[in-house]
Formats: structure tokens, C-alpha cells, sequence
């Protein structure tokens, strides 16, 4: 991160340099396709979610989530969106290397399930630093596009929200919102997700 501090003029300003993949942020489309929406072009109804689903997947490192771990959602029938907890940003602030380069992730035959069985699911969140591995990239770059690409699915192309902070005091959520910052042009962007618990 730079950051530059302006003063002498009676008040301060600053200039903040960053990637848009730090900390929780929306992923869309255009990350991996150069054709693909941008997080600007979706409305903010669209990042309105009233059917989230929570599940407790515990994951540790490098461990794949795959098919068998996601039977929590087989009686579901219409969430349009899926938060998954597998307890790893536990080592966000300690073990920050661990945490950036040994996350669990989401295999591509998962994610492939997921937009084969729920059409209705517009995003997935993750608390981990990504939905895919880090160790192995290629089969990370497999999970993003499947998930955010358009055609061969019935359903929209899946939203990925990373870095998400998903307390455990909650174990349901009625409604969730992602306010995202707007910049014309680019993939991603930092983001705030507020769960709604009735």
C-alpha cells in the first residue's frame, strides 16, 4: 500500500495506492474475462442477496473443499448466494504467509457442482484470502472461470467475494448486501458486505 499525506494548507489529504484484491472484495466477470462485465455495471439490486446460506466447512492448509463437503446444501432449493466458513481467517493477523499463500480453496469440480445444481446462486464468499488455491494457480484459474463465466451454466455467472469476515455468533443470515467502491473499468473492487439477521 502507498500512501501519500498532504498538509500546510489548514487541512490534510491523502492519496491511497492499493490492489483492489486486498482485503474483502468483489470479484466480477472482467477478471477473467476481457469481454466480461465490470463490478460498476452491476446495479446495486443486484448485490442485494435474500436468500443467503451459511455453512461451516473447517478447512486447513492448502485443503481442497470439494463435492462431499457441500452436502449441507442438498436440500436447498433456491439460495442466491453461498457464504462458506472454513475458520482459516483465524491466521489473517498471525500468521499473515500462511494466510496469503496456504488458504483452502474451492476445487473446479465443486464449483462446477455449485452452478450445475443451484442456477439460482448469483455469489459465493469465502473467508480466505482467495476462493482458490495459491499453490497450485492453474487449477485456481480453473475454479475463477468457472464460476464467472457465462455460458455452458443455466444460471447467472457467480460473484466471488474473498477475504470475508464471517463471525461465528452467526449461524444464519436473512438478507446480505455487498457496497462495493465504483470505479469505471475495473475487474474487482474492495468491498463491504452487511448481513441482515431478523
Amino acid at each position: 500500500m502507498n500512501v501519500v499525506v498532504f498538509g500546510g494548507s489548514g487541512f490534510f489529504d491523502s492519496h491511497v495506492a492499493d490492489s483492489n484484491h486486498t482485503g474483502t472484495h468483489i470479484a466480477a466477470l472482467r477478471h477473467f474475462s476481457e469481454s466480461g462485465r465490470t463490478i460498476c455495471e452491476y446495479s446495486l439490486d443486484e448485490l442485494i442477496f435474500k436468500k443467503p446460506f451459511l455453512m461451516d466447512c473447517p478447512k486447513g492448509l492448502e485443503e481442497a473443499i470439494e463435492i462431499n463437503d457441500l452436502t449441507a446444501l442438498s436440500d436447498l432449493t433456491d439460495p442466491d448466494m453461498l457464504l462458506i466458513r472454513t475458520g482459516f481467517l483465524k491466521c489473517r493477523n498471525q500468521e499473515t504467509y500462511t494466510y496469503g499463500h496456504k488458504n483452502p480453496y474451492l476445487s473446479p469440480n465443486a464449483a462446477r457442482w455449485i452452478r450445475d445444481k443451484f442456477p439460482y446462486i448469483k455469489a459465493i464468499g469465502i473467508d480466505c484470502i482467495s476462493i482458490s488455491s495459491y499453490a497450485n494457480r492453474e487449477m485456481g484459474r480453473k475454479t475463477h472461470r468457472v464460476l464467472l463465466k457465462e455460458d455452458g451454466f443455466k444460471g447467472l455467472s457467480v460473484l466471488i467475494i474473498e477475504d470475508l469476515y464471517i463471525p461465528y455468533e452467526i449461524s444464519k443470515l436473512d438478507e446480505l448486501m455487498v457496497s462495493s467502491i465504483y470505479i469505471e473499468g475495473i475487474d474487482s473492487a474492495r468491498c463491504t458486505v452487511i448481513g441482515v439477521v431478523k
